[in-house]
């Protein structure tokens, strides 16, 4: 950063009070302790921001062991300017750094066999995820994606009925939350909370968001939740759809959801500002997820979705074949029932690859 701006930003913060001064930018160990040394206040860069919300909001085991390590990663290489830091506040100075030196080294040493133990910890957690995903397979994943403070939670609580921590914060999730959609269809249906994207993520904290990720690279049908209400929710599309990419799930069948409608409606521009929502976001339902009727519309359209995609068959099911007829039930939706002198006939609805399963076409009529 040119001379001239360090001293802008030295005397800006001089001039508000300021505790600390924080880049927008990633900085490399160097920067960012010629940078304090110059402004003489602590700074952080944005990953270092971004690692302390994530901090916060960590609760599940693993969630908090992925944002340790992360932290971690992020601190390493920047143990001398803690320590920097560190001797200046204690009235050492800079250049009172032998016995910081030894110390420095004690450190690093304690904080690899910390990173390694976390490693070691997440490769246990992960196998226990595949165990519990493998569980999962049998039913229909609707994944709940989009920027940061989106709404998404709250609209995930509305769908579902259920109560997730829903809060107007950043990364308020870390952790996906998966919820029972409709336990009655064929398949059972689930939606997954996700982490709220963000631009410019720092690469050391893309582990963060590994168990999200995952549970997007699965899901049968993405619902792109946008904060209508933000001035840059343009920005915020394109950076999830960037993500989605990223992914490689940037074709997966998607639902674009503009959210806090209600916000909109308020302001003095509340109908300019929705149609220029309609074109940022074409084909978009705008919506708030405090309203409940317009929630069960798009909970309408996410069944419908799923329904589209059944196929119908047509089956002659022979009474000593009576635990088929069960399964047929309870995999798929029988739309017709006749009994016939040699068996059930049955129309029924259902997805194609739990008609394979099951072995369909060797009942067909």
């Amino acid at each position: 950063m040119p001379q001239g701006k360090l001293e802008a930003a030295k005397a800006l913060a001089l001039h508000k009070g300021a505790d600390a001064i924080i880049v927008d930018l990633e900085l490399s160990p160097n920067q960012l302790r010629n940078m304090e040394e110059f402004v003489e206040l602590p700074t952080l860069d944005r990953p270092g921001v971004i690692l302390e919300i994530f901090y916060q909001h960590a609760r599940s085991k693993e969630a908090k062991t992925q944002v340790e390590l992360a932290r971690l990663q992020y601190i390493l290489p920047r143990l001398a300017h803690l320590w920097n830091h560190f001797e200046r506040q204690r009235g050492g100075g800079v250049g009172n750094r032998g016995m910081g030196e030894t110390q420095i080294e004690v450190d690093r040493r304690l904080v690899k066999r910390r990173m390694q133990m976390l490693e070691k910890r997440l490769k246990e957690i992960e196998s226990e995820r595949i165990t519990q995903r493998a569980g999962r397979k049998e039913v229909l994943k609707v994944a709940l994606v989009g920027y940061t403070n989106a709404g998404k939670s709250t609209l995930l609580n509305a769908l579902t009925h259920s109560k997730v921590l829903a809060e107007d914060k950043l990364f308020a999730t870390l952790d996906p939350s998966i919820r029972m959609l409709s336990p009655d269809s064929h398949p059972p249906v689930v939606a997954v909370d996700t982490v709220g994207f963000v631009s410019r993520l720092p690469h050391g904290l893309v582990a963060s968001f590994r168990s999200t990720l995952e549970e997007v690279a699965e899901a049968d049908l993405l619902v792109h939740v946008v904060d209508g209400s933000s001035e840059t929710a343009s920005e915020e599309l394109k950076v999830t759809e960037e993500v989605l990419a990223d992914l490689g799930v940037a074709d997966r069948p998607k639902m674009v959801v503009v959210n806090k409608v209600d916000l909109i409606e308020k302001g003095p521009d509340g109908l300019l500002r929705k149609n220029q929502l309609r074109v940022i976001a074409p084909g978009a339902l705008l919506l708030s997820a405090l309203d409940l009727e317009e929630v069960k519309k798009l909970r309408t359209r996410i069944m419908d979705h799923f329904k589209e995609r059944l196929t119908t068959y047509e089956v002659l099911i022979p009474y000593a074949e009576s635990r088929m007829e069960a399964l047929i039930h309870e995999h798929g939706s029988v739309d017709l029932k006749r009994h016939h002198e040699k068996g059930t006939f049955i129309k029924v609805r259902m997805d194609e690859a739990w008609a394979r399963k099951l072995g369909l076409e060797k009942f067909s009529t």
